[in-house]
């Protein structure tokens, strides 16, 4: 029995001792890029990095380093040439595009951190207003490296964002009749601000919409438990007009349905909404029956028109992120792309919204 134990104790020993020497790659020995930014030049590309310097156990030191390459490929050799230590991109949370090298195309830099098996494909990336490098310095950034990337968390789970990673970017870009977006930074007072969203037409930054636009692509995207809009006051004759209240999504659920594959398609859009009012006009009695029948005509009115206007917009800009040629090519078997693509613009939508309110205010 003692040999046995005497045994078992050697051979955990020596497992303890080869997993030690197993990596090299120490944290003390190689230095973490945690949020990158790409801005487009006369002869190629800029490359902004903010690199954590472990200088002791659970302690880092933020460092902030620029260097221009003729492309992606070789920013991190030229990187590594400014540096002590070798770079890793294992804790990569954040890309960030300079609006001129979104507009030029992002395709060679997404195919590039897809590649990367040590970049999570829950990576965020994001598009800047003006050059990457402005954003980055900007003090949230430089005093958190994960700063924008919560952000952008923070603002899929609790805000306006619709679902978006490097993962989902990628499989948007190459799906068959959708479109990727991403989401779209500005500065407003000196402070970094998520303002609305990117859309890309192939892997080009074409047109921008805001927050409201934002929800409701949420909102046609998938089954939402949050985000929020302002509704106009309408159809009751205490209503001035300039009266709104506060709406916030609690559940929705959206469903397609395929009437014409065409081309043009025809596609009716149902959107069952379970939403919180507050906020409201002092007139208003959150008590009354008639007067929440009221709020949620208001919702249902208000959403049906603000979508169709949505759809319409992505239509002039000839861009596809909820993916309707791909709910069109899952309903025929002569799916053409080039076909749908020239009377996308011709697409035809009915929209109907169903509002319930089951909740008023922090007591209702």
């Amino acid at each position: 029995m003692m040999k046995l134990r005497s045994k078992a104790f050697l051979i955990i020993v020596l497992c303890a001792l080869l997993s030690a020497c197993g990596d090299t790659n120490v944290v003390n020995s190689i230095k973490f890029v945690q949020t990158i930014g790409y801005d487009a030049v006369e002869n190629g590309v800029t490359s902004s990095a903010i690199i954590a310097n472990y200088e002791e156990q659970g302690k880092s030191k933020l460092e902030f380093y620029v260097t221009e390459s003729k492309s992606i490929y070789d920013s991190m050799p030229k990187l590594n040439m400014k540096l002590d230590f070798p770079i890793e991109y294992g804790q990569l949370r954040m890309a960030l595009f300079g609006e001129r090298f979104a507009r030029k195309g992002i395709k060679t830099a997404i195919e590039s951190l897809i590649r990367d098996p040590k970049i999570s494909s829950r990576t965020h990336l994001g598009v800047a207003d003006r050059e990457a490098l402005k954003i980055l310095n900007i003090k949230e950034n430089r005093n958190d490296p994960y700063f924008m990337s919560d952000m952008i968390e923070q603002n899929i789970r609790y805000g306006n964002l619709p679902r978006i990673n490097l993962h989902l970017t990628f499989f948007d870009f190459y799906g068959s009749g959708r479109d990727f977006f991403l989401p779209h930074f500005t500065v407003e007072r000196d402070e970094l601000k998520l303002d609305g969203i990117a859309l890309f037409k192939e892997d080009k930054f074409k047109t921008k919409i805001g927050i409201k636009d934002s929800f409701l692509m949420k909102l046609l995207m998938e089954n939402s438990l949050n985000g929020s809009i302002m509704v106009p006051v309408t159809g009751s004759d205490q209503a001035g007009g300039d009266e709104f209240f506060l709406m916030n999504s609690i559940h929705s659920k959206t469903r397609y349905k395929v009437i014409q594959t065409g081309p043009p398609a025809s596609i009716a859009i149902k959107v069952k909404l379970d939403a919180q009012v507050k906020d409201v006009p002092q007139w208003i009695d959150l008590t009354s029956k008639e007067q929440i029948a009221l709020l949620e005509r208001c919702i249902e009115t208000y959403c049906q028109n603000e979508i169709r206007k949505f759809i319409a917009l992505l239509q002039s800009n000839d861009v596809d992120p909820l993916g309707l040629g791909d709910l069109i090519r899952s309903r025929t078997k002569d799916w053409d792309p080039q076909a749908f693509q020239r009377h996308y613009k011709e697409l035809s939508t009915t929209v109907s919204v169903t509002a319930r309110i089951i909740r008023t205010g922090a007591g209702g």
